[in-house]
């Protein structure tokens, strides 16, 4: 008796475990390869990369958008101070981007990217809807956070150029234009080289 059980159960279970095996998340897409919604190719010496910004985004002043990151146990502070800034004036939608310089204790360390990486973790641990995944595009290893704060959705990459620099792009767009918006930030992305 025992033995017809077992022979029923076990198909029972194998129709169960392969109908759950189709039910697989879809894949996520980070980028897209079309540059219909661009502009011409920046390539910028300085920080290492060939990109192109979204259609009718216009380039800003960056003076002012110098920012600082600090975690307790390490020596100093990274400070971002991008190189670009695009504003689109109908959305209100922005990316900036540009080099993130690790504190003098840092510099030469091949894990500044993942320190750099979990400070931007430990500060947004807290917000609404936070994610962090991470793909490859030409060579060019990715970390990408993607912060929900209720109205206004970010995506920052950050990513090292050929000479151990880390770069760092970031899309902000109020939530209700970010649908719209993410076409063109996913061909921004897709658009990123290193020289």
């Amino acid at each position: 008796m025992k033995r017809y059980l077992k022979i029923l159960i076990l198909p029972l279970i194998l129709i169960i475990f392969l109908s759950c095996e189709d039910e697989r998340t879809p894949e996520k897409i980070f980028y897209a390869t079309e540059i219909n919604q661009l502009t011409e190719k920046t390539i910028d010496i300085n920080i290492g990369i060939t990109f192109r910004a979204p259609n009718n985004w216009d380039l800003r002043s960056s003076e002012i958008s110098k920012r600082v990151e600090r975690s307790k146990g390490i020596i100093g502070e990274f400070v971002y101070n991008p190189s670009y800034i695009f504003f689109d004036d109908s959305t209100t939608s922005v990316l900036n981007l540009g080099k993130v310089i690790p504190p003098d204790s840092l510099l030469g360390r091949e894990d500044v990217l993942n320190i750099y990486s979990q400070i931007l973790v430990s500060k947004h641990a807290n917000e609404l809807e936070y994610e962090v995944d991470q793909f490859a595009k030409d060579g060019i290893k990715f970390t990408q956070f993607s912060i929900d704060q209720g109205s206004i959705i970010s995506k920052r990459l950050i990513f090292q150029n050929k000479f151990q620099d880390i770069i760092q792009f970031e899309f902000t767009s109020k939530a209700t234009l970010f649908n719209s918006e993410y076409e063109k930030i996913k061909q921004s992305i897709g658009s990123i080289t290193l020289l």
